[in-house]
């Protein structure tokens, strides 16, 4: 079996950014008819990744989708002089999880049997509320699991930079009363989480990390940037709340450092921004051994929720799966697939069809087509 084209559709998502954030969907075609689906979506610039991904395509294409690790290694050093994180490692990630869907459209098997079988039945997942009565909703749809948003303290007058920035006693204060109401709201048994999206300063973060402990949150998103390993770690060790990143980290090599350091509690690595399937379960294997639990980034397309599923089916250490509710995602996210990602109580169930299991519907695509 050989590669003989890639093809890429961008397709509108329900993403509002300064530049255009269409899915960004990826198709290569074999010889032998089968055909695989990836995802490289990142945003903003679905175009720039297009383009990265059809520059890319010259190296795939003539070889044996059954060599996986190999075209990875191939694509990973191909573009190495401008860079392997961003654009480019979202293009190799989108044909990376095509080639495992091929591999198991081939040999009969849902991609979670390649990797070396499932570790659960079903994966947790959370979704998203900004207010109480959305927690309360998603709660009463069978959500185990909410990430919980407050609202970011009011720009000071005349600034123009605001991240990072400090936090005054009345942000606290309005901060903690909020998350005490989306608690309120679900009890005690549904688990709350937060993301501050990396907006305030390490003194900061540590200040409010520990102003919500009595929440009781499973997880405290990007206190600080992920850029620096020492802030994170300052914070990690002064807030009894667990803290993770992981959505703005790329490839093994991104991870190895923040592990080694232990600097967070967990890691979210984003399969479509990560390097693929392999390279994600690479960097959770490396996290086991330091007993981190891995809860993947993952408010993308459809294609990119199977392609976690797969992954948090096989690995002993995955704790829940972002996971966009579809009454806050574009009406036509699961359209797009024959066969979308099932929802069962506050959990996705297994596929069980070969490879991804599912495949494309074409004329959804091309009703939704992004041609900006």
């Amino acid at each position: 079996m050989k590669v003989t084209d890639i093809k890429v559709h961008l397709v509108r998502s329900n993403r509002n950014t300064v530049i255009p954030s269409p899915w960004i969907l990826v198709q290569v075609f074999t010889d032998e008819g089968v055909v695989g689906l990836g995802d490289a979506t990142n945003w903003p610039g679905g175009t720039i990744i297009k383009q990265s991904i059809e520059e890319l395509s010259r190296f795939v294409i003539g070889e044996d989708p059954f060599n996986i690790e190999y075209i990875y290694h191939l694509l990973y050093h191909a573009l190495q002089q401008i860079g392997q994180t961003g654009a480019v490692i979202a293009a190799i990630s989108g044909i990376e999880i095509a080639l495992w869907d091929i591999v198991g459209q081939a040999v009969g098997q849902p991609i979670y049997n390649l990797l070396g079988g499932s570790c659960r039945d079903r994966v947790r997942f959370y979704s998203h509320a900004g207010e109480p009565e959305e927690c309360a909703r998603l709660a009463e749809k069978g959500c185990t699991a909410i990430k919980a948003y407050f609202p970011g303290g009011t720009p000071r007058p005349g600034e123009r930079i605001n991240i990072p920035c400090s936090i005054t006693l009345s942000e606290e204060r309005i901060a903690l009363a909020h998350m005490q109401q989306c608690r309120e709201a679900v009890g005690d048994e549904i688990d709350i989480a937060t993301d501050v999206g990396a907006r305030y300063t390490t003194s900061a973060a540590i200040r409010l990390g520990n102003r919500l402990e009595e929440i009781g949150l499973l997880f405290y998103e990007e206190p600080v940037g992920p850029e620096n390993i020492d802030a994170l770690a300052k914070v990690t060790a002064a807030v009894n709340t667990p803290t993770c990143v992981g959505e703005r980290r790329y490839t093994r090599f991104g991870f190895r450092d923040l592990i080694a350091a232990q600097a967070v509690d967990m890691i979210m690595p984003d399969v479509v921004r990560a390097g693929g399937i392999a390279e994600t379960k690479k960097i959770a294997a490396m996290a086991e051994s330091y007993y981190m639990q891995v809860s993947p980034h993952n408010p993308n397309s459809a294609v990119s929720t199977l392609a976690s599923v797969h992954l948090m089916a096989n690995i002993p250490n995955a704790l829940v799966l972002e996971y966009v509710d579809d009454e806050q995602d574009a009406l036509w996210r699961n359209d797009l697939l024959t066969d979308p990602p099932e929802v069962e109580n506050g959990y996705l169930r297994l596929p069980t069809k070969p490879g991804l299991g599912s495949q494309l519907v074409m004329k959804e695509v091309e009703k939704y087509r992004f041609d900006g």
